[in-house]
């Protein structure tokens, strides 16, 4: 690994236990065991590195998901896919998690742009259009219900990463993909 890896996962480490404002890029070179000059070198500052954390683990999660949606072809199933796929990510990667679902809220990183949403969105919306094409899921606002199911889904990662489910992890992952069939579900006739 070289030093700008070291900064890197030590900041990722840092920021999504502490958050961005409370870490100094003094802590982050200690943590990385390099002098705080050397975090200078690779990034322009904290905000400059924490927004290249959020793009790298955006981009973690984007190939995460875009893995599980190739691996079936009916919509549910894709659906299905991607809302494990996140839970695949939180389990893998926990760190990359808990920093993408605080990072927005900081303020110091943003996403593409405000006209776009964020790549994990446009996955889902992709596949409910999809879906609502062959009548599988109903026809409404695919960003929208993408952002109902992703909130599910955040919420239940949050509720696992605190332990405050009495149920088991397994079974909130799959009382969470029920909820999001559901959601999308077309309604009948």
């Amino acid at each position: 690994m070289t030093k700008r890896d070291d900064i890197s996962e030590a900041a990722l480490a840092l920021f999504a236990e502490n958050g961005i404002e409370a870490t100094t890029t003094r802590e982050i070179a200690e943590h990385a065991g390099a002098a705080e000059g050397t975090l200078y070198r690779h990034f322009d500052g904290k905000a400059d590195l924490a927004q290249w954390l959020y793009r790298r683990c955006l981009s973690q999660l984007r190939d995460t998901l875009t893995d599980a949606d190739e691996e079936t072809s009916a919509p549910t199933h894709r659906l299905e896919a991607l809302v494990r796929g996140v839970f695949d990510f939180y389990a893998s990667r926990p760190a990359s998690c808990t920093y993408l679902l605080s990072a927005r809220e900081s303020g110091i990183v943003s996403g593409s742009g405000n006209d776009s949403p964020p790549s994990p969105i446009r996955l889902f919306a992709r596949v409910l259009d999809e879906g609502a094409q062959q009548g599988v899921f109903r026809e409404t606002s695919s960003l929208l219900v993408a952002g109902w199911i992703l909130a599910m889904v955040q919420r239940t990662v949050l509720f696992l990463k605190t332990d405050t489910l009495s149920s088991s992890t397994q079974d909130a992952i799959d009382q969470t993909v029920d909820a999001a069939r559901r959601l999308a579900a077309a309604r009948p006739s």
